[in-house]
């Protein structure tokens, strides 16, 4: 968790060191590490699925959902306080009310999932129930990250286009992977 932490936390330290703490670094700074956290989210929601549908020598990587997930957690501790500075900051609220309460639902869920992975915790809730959280949760993240790397902003040129590509080709396969994982087990 500490591997994923700190490059994140030194992702917003570096931004808001070289181009200030104001809107703009700030606004850079949620980017990137949304983007690192989203590494590690990615890797734990569709570990199972690429274990499921390649075989056997991605299994390890579906073992380590538990780990991943929590790394993903740590790796949004400082986007967190970065969207609690945003708003300390800014003169009139930086997003609407429905994309803060939107996104505001995701990023409890990210704690409330981590919350969950310890095993006391879930242990006190029916596993039916656990289960399901999880699922709706996860879904629920995977989705605001889609609609975040589908959020570009009109004024984009190439180069911001090309950045957000390979992150919206990731969501996209990771949704694949996932009903592909999904027929897999129905058909069985």
């Amino acid at each position: 968790m500490l591997g994923a932490f700190l490059p994140s936390f030194f992702l917003a330290l570096g931004t808001l060191t070289i181009l200030g703490a104001a809107v703009p670094g700030t606004i850079l700074a949620l980017r990137l590490t949304a983007r690192w956290a989203y590494i590690f989210f990615w890797l734990a929601y569709a570990g199972g699925a690429l274990a499921t549908l390649f075989g056997a020598r991605l299994v390890p990587l579906a073992r380590r959902g538990r780990e991943l997930g929590l790394a993903f957690a740590a790796a949004m501790l400082p986007h967190a306080a970065l969207v609690a500075w945003i708003y300390h900051i800014s003169q009139k609220p930086p997003a609407s009310r429905a994309t803060l309460v939107y996104f505001g639902i995701g990023l409890v869920f990210v704690f409330l999932l981590a919350l969950l992975s310890v095993r006391r915790v879930g242990a006190r809730l029916p596993p039916a129930f656990s289960r399901g959280l999880r699922l709706v949760g996860t879904e629920y993240i995977a989705l605001a990250f889609l609609r975040d790397f589908l959020h570009v902003p009109a004024h984009a040129g190439p180069l911001q286009w090309l950045a957000y590509l390979p992150f919206i080709a990731l969501a996209g396969a990771a949704a694949l992977l996932r009903l592909g994982q999904w027929s897999v087990r129905t058909r069985a």
